[in-house]
């Protein structure tokens, strides 16, 4: 199976006063894979690789 998104959800849960970032990914079947939280904004950087 495939990664086919990777996903950073911003998340203001005001009732426990917690602000994060929530980073994850989906597999071609839905499955989700928990990357982790951040409390500061992830950059996100797209690299291409050519091998020969």
């Amino acid at each position: 199976m495939n990664i086919t998104e990777i996903r950073i959800e911003e998340v203001r849960d005001y009732d426990n006063d917690e602000f994060y970032y929530y980073i994850y990914c989906v597999k071609d079947n839905g499955q989700r894979i928990e990357v982790g939280r951040s409390k500061t904004k992830p950059q996100c950087y797209k690299q291409l690789a050519i091998y020969k």
